[in-house]
């Protein structure tokens, strides 16, 4: 396959949004502050936030924005020009074809970006690198290369979104964990029912966004035959039910988890704000806003948690 031929969805396309949304987002910085945000959501209601110094939770927050900016670059580009995905040319032409064109340039950053991050996971814990090679190892077998016969973990109803939450709840909870240097063993022990209660909050959370983020590919999937939320609902039942479910998780956190009062008080009220309000704007494109939001979410509950007396 060309990668700069015309796409079967026809000419190439900006997506609607800001050009700098969207700029960041081909280049996976929405993704990679995503992933981070997780991070400081899974520890913070984990109670293991403030067990780490300033320092060690920046080095924490650079190792998970470098090792998901790298991964997703990864499935941007895949292993080899081959194996580039027609279902995301029809899905995001503008974004396919700008990565496309610098495929060998994206996958020697994306290289780069998980030599880094396994760097600075050596310096978390020595076992933090073989985290960066099972997530750019889970990418691959995810969606690899396109759909043949057989559907891959990317094309199965239910399960490509839990695929998804599963992997990155995963990786938050063992790197946050590792990053317990005193005694990781010993703050299982003394957390295990905030870190059962804060890995499963984080794997509802990314599910829900997940399902959000198949909006955009709602077309391209019906032709690709990969099932989602949005194929097997339509995009309004399923961004409602997206909304439905963090709504949900925003009364979990008042009512039933048991993380830091302050902080299940600010994570519940910044998710059903930022829940309906996104659902009122009903941007064109989904993907950019909802990992965006993440992040924001993440900097007003540290603000509200660590600032604000």
């Amino acid at each position: 396959m060309n990668p700069t031929a015309p796409s079967a969805a026809g000419p190439s396309r900006a997506p609607a949004g800001p050009v700098l949304l969207t700029a960041a987002s081909h280049l996976a910085v929405w993704s990679g502050l995503y992933i981070a945000a997780g991070v400081y959501c899974f520890a913070d209601l984990a109670r293991l936030w403030p067990s780490t110094t300033p320092g060690r939770r920046a080095h924490l927050l650079a190792f998970a924005f470098c090792t998901a900016a790298a991964v997703y670059l990864l499935d941007r580009v895949k292993l080899a020009d081959r194996w580039l995905d027609p279902a995301d040319d029809a899905a995001h032409p503008h974004r396919f074809r700008f990565l496309a064109r610098r495929s060998r340039a994206v996958r020697i950053l994306s290289g780069l970006l998980l030599l880094v991050a396994a760097v600075l996971g050596f310096f978390i814990s020595p076992l933090a690198p073989a985290l960066v090679l099972a997530a750019a190892t889970g990418v691959i077998a995810y969606a690899g290369r396109p759909r043949r016969a057989r559907p891959r973990i990317k094309d199965v109803f239910l399960l490509k979104n839990f695929y998804v939450a599963a992997g990155i709840t995963g990786f938050a909870a063992l790197i946050t964990i590792l990053s317990q240097s005193a005694d990781p063993l010993g703050s299982i022990r003394s957390h295990a029912a905030a870190i059962a209660a804060s890995a499963a909050h984080l794997i509802v959370r990314v599910w829900a966004d997940a399902a959000l983020c198949d909006l955009d590919d709602e077309a391209a999937d019906r032709a690709f035959g990969t099932a989602t939320l949005a194929t097997g609902l339509g995009r309004a039942r399923a961004w409602n039910t997206a909304m439905s479910v963090r709504l949900l998780l925003a009364l979990a956190l008042i009512t039933i988890i048991p993380g830091p009062r302050r902080s299940c008080i600010a994570w519940a009220i910044v998710t059903a704000v930022s829940s309906v309000a996104l659902r009122l704007a009903q941007p064109s494109r989904v993907r950019e806003w909802v990992d965006a939001r993440f992040a924001a979410e993440a900097l007003a509950v540290w603000a509200v948690v660590h600032i604000i007396p």
